[in-house]
């Protein structure tokens, strides 16, 4: 490379590397999206079963122990991706990584504490792609 167009080529070349190497880190950020609602439903789906239930039924038990590592090797996916949970309960509240739902007065919690959360939020190598929906002291 030589001339007149060498700095423009140069800055080019460089320019494409970035964009190679940001989309091979946040090119999934769409699909990852759309995956969270499964793991929320396999949450909710674990929660509903009454553990009292799981000790004597045996049909519960394997749905229920089935349903668990479903939900596990899940996370472990979004782990191996660069997935992350962010549930920030008893931290500072973060409007850049958390959504405020409510507030409500807590005796004994500084306020702007994280007191409650209701959804975990996500974030895509330290890019938050769903902020924690939170309950904050007031």
């Amino acid at each position: 490379m030589s001339g007149a167009w060498a700095p423009i080529q140069i800055e080019l070349i460089q320019s494409f590397r970035w964009f190679i190497s940001w989309f091979a880190t946040f090119g999934i950020q769409g699909f990852c999206k759309d995956l969270l609602s499964v793991s929320d439903i396999l949450q909710k789906a674990t929660e509903c079963v009454p553990a009292d239930q799981v000790k004597t039924n045996n049909h519960l038990k394997n749905l229920y122990e089935g349903l668990t590592m479903t939900e596990a090797e899940l996370q472990k996916v979004f782990k191996r991706h660069g997935l992350a949970q962010v549930s920030p309960l008893g931290e500072k509240f973060n409007p850049n990584h958390h959504e405020a739902l409510f507030e409500q007065p807590i005796e004994g919690k500084e306020p702007g504490t994280v007191i409650a959360v209701t959804k975990i939020g996500y974030k895509l190598h330290e890019r938050i792609i769903r902020p924690a929906m939170v309950g904050v002291a007031k």
